[in-house]
């Protein structure tokens, strides 16, 4: 067992998690004042993007990253499973026959972008599909909190997964391996700001050297429409297969691109 899932948080404070819905808001309300900076970000080789929304959230709430995906030029898809309600086999099994499918498809590697567990879900797909997939980037998910002892919806997530005792034990019966780096590049997109997960378990310790944690401004909830965030996703989809580099935003602004 690593170092990262010894570690013990607490939950976000009431006074992040009781604004979220607002700050959220905000985030949705303000990303048009951005959309100059973000326009300039054209130029996505067209390979195909599989996104996978969080808890309690189904493919209406990522239309907005679609979007934009869409307009830098990729090939995004909804996961195209219903809501998202927990580490279901059912729902794993056919985001992974979705993921073969447009792998096929398109006789390319799918990038995966997942909210929250979503992105669970995009890191494990990553790790049972690996030639499927050209990379993984979470936003704001806990894998280091396999318990969900530092969520706010801990209570929420066993309302609807009765049949197990703890998250930790549905991810065992899946075989999920949260702590563990997918075998693919792969980025982790959290915030100190988060009100419902708290953003340490967000980070992954260790792995291969094509593995980062990158910090934005913003929510939880509002992660998928954040601009920070929107940016981080545009800049590492645009990176060419085997040409990876750490995300550095010094380089936008003639900087040296050192490591985070």
């Amino acid at each position: 067992m690593s170092y990262a899932l010894r570690e013990k948080f607490r939950p976000p404070s009431e006074a992040l998690y009781l604004t979220e819905p607002f700050r959220a808001i905000f985030e949705l309300g303000t990303l048009h004042l951005s959309e100059p900076w973000l326009n300039s970000l054209r130029g996505g080789d067209g390979h195909p993007v599989l996104v996978i929304p969080g808890f309690t959230a189904g493919d209406r709430s990522t239309v907005v990253l679609r979007n934009f995906l869409s307009t830098l030029g990729y090939l995004p898809s909804g996961w195209k499973q219903g809501v998202n309600f927990g580490a279901r086999h059912d729902l794993f099994e056919g985001a992974g026959k979705l993921l073969i499918g447009l792998h096929e498809e398109y006789n390319c590697r799918v990038s995966i972008v997942g909210q929250s567990l979503g992105g669970i879900y995009g890191r494990e797909l990553a790790k049972r599909l690996p030639d499927a997939v050209r990379q993984v980037i979470t936003l704001g998910s806990p894998f280091n909190d396999p318990n969900g002892d530092a969520s706010k919806v801990t209570n929420l997530y066993k309302m609807f997964n009765p049949e197990h005792k703890s998250k930790s034990e549905q991810f065992l019966n899946e075989h999920w391996e949260l702590h563990t780096a997918p075998p693919v590049p792969t980025t982790s997109i959290y915030s100190k700001f988060d009100g419902i997960c708290h953003w340490r378990a967000c980070l992954q310790h260790s792995g291969h050297d094509q593995v980062e944690n990158v910090e934005v401004l913003g929510s939880h909830t509002g992660m998928g429409v954040n601009a920070q965030s929107l940016f981080v996703i545009a800049d590492r989809l645009a990176q060419r297969r085997n040409e990876w580099r750490p995300f550095h935003v010094g380089r936008y602004f003639g900087l040296s691109a050192g490591v985070n």
